[in-house]
């Protein structure tokens, strides 16, 4: 990321111009973790997907990780994704790299970005063939809050997701209970964090 090209702003609001220069100059300091705050309906997503760009495209990353904590928001996520039109040829994302939303225990390695719930992520980890998708669409954060105190579940090592599988790992809505309940999850991976997260 020392060297790559000015960022192309166009169709880019003023906040979420400053979020993709910043995670830059952040990661050109070598800091391994970060957070991207934006108020809700700014474009979260969107952003992430324009510094996700930049750094397969510019920063090496070879295979990048969305989590969700729910399948709806995968889904949704999915489709941002498939609408993203790079800035500078106007190409959609998908075009130019494999982007998948896991429906099963198995990551192709071919595909540049993998979208999953943390809850399938653990399933895979753990080994387990499959995980039942209705599992999926209930966020830890809902509820009696008793998750946002237990302790994360062990992660051990996974000879079919090594720690440097994926360079670069999203969280999106960190601000949920998804990094209290899933640490271990997350910090199995050698990979550069970003937190997105609504103020």
């Amino acid at each position: 990321m020392q060297h790559v090209p000015p960022l192309n702003t166009a169709g880019m609001w003023a906040a979420q111009v400053r979020a993709v220069e910043n995670l830059e100059a952040s990661m050109r300091q070598g800091r391994p973790r970060a957070l991207v705050q934006m108020a809700t309906g700014s474009g979260k997503t969107y952003t992430a997907i324009a510094a996700l760009y930049r750094l397969v495209k510019f920063g090496g990353a070879r295979r990048v990780l969305f989590l969700v904590d729910r399948g709806n928001l995968g889904k949704q996520a999915l489709r941002e994704f498939q609408a993203y039109s790079t800035p500078d040829d106007g190409r959609k994302f998908g075009e130019l790299y494999n982007v998948s939303r896991l429906t099963s225990n198995k990551i192709d390695p071919v595909n540049r970005v993998v979208i999953t719930t943390i809850q399938r992520l653990y399933s895979i980890l753990q080994g387990e063939p499959d995980y039942d998708p209705d599992l999926e669409e209930g966020s830890a954060f809902e509820g009696s809050g008793a998750a946002l105190v237990r302790e994360p579940p062990p992660v051990a090592y996974s000879p079919f997701i090594p720690p440097e599988f994926f360079d670069v790992v999203v969280i999106d809505e960190c601000h949920r209970s998804i990094y209290t309940l899933w640490r271990q999850v997350l910090e199995y991976f050698d990979a550069s964090l970003i937190g997105l997260t609504a103020p």
